[in-house]
């Protein structure tokens, strides 16, 4: 094995460091569903793990978008039909842990689910405006 460090042995530890992000991201979220389907343990007893997978997620994209990287190709506003599945979601997980859920816990949990998913594409569209800024000057690509 070479210690040769030329672009194709750093493309090749790059995409295998991507591969076990998708990795680990995907066994911590089958993790906490059986903890919160299955087991139905209190959320206390997991929050660790929820708290890493949100931090590993949030430290990659907003590290993604300041290096000039949109997310999902500029197209994150056509991921808005997964408001809906966010409130199915919620409200199987609530019918699963004893809840019984109402009007009122739906139509919280779509308007939570769109302004949380609102929120993320300001923040991030805003991440990646800078850097235009920073990389390009004051006018933008389109501009």
């Amino acid at each position: 094995m070479t210690n040769h460090g030329d672009e194709r042995i750093t493309a090749t530890r790059h995409l295998w460091a991507a591969r076990g992000w998708v990795l680990l991201m995907f066994a911590l979220s089958i993790d906490l569903i059986v903890r919160t389907l299955m087991l139905r343990q209190h959320p206390g007893q997991y929050l660790d793990i929820a708290l890493i997978w949100m931090a590993t997620t949030l430290y990659v994209a907003i590290g993604t978008t300041a290096s000039g990287v949109e997310l999902h190709g500029g197209r994150l506003w056509k991921m808005w039909p997964i408001i809906p599945l966010v409130v199915v979601v919620n409200m199987v997980t609530s019918a699963r842990m004893g809840s019984v859920p109402t009007f009122t816990d739906v139509a919280a949990s779509a308007v939570s689910a769109t302004v949380g998913f609102s929120l993320t594409i300001v923040v991030v569209r805003g991440i990646y405006a800078g850097w235009e800024r920073r990389t390009l000057g004051r006018r933008s690509r389109e501009g």
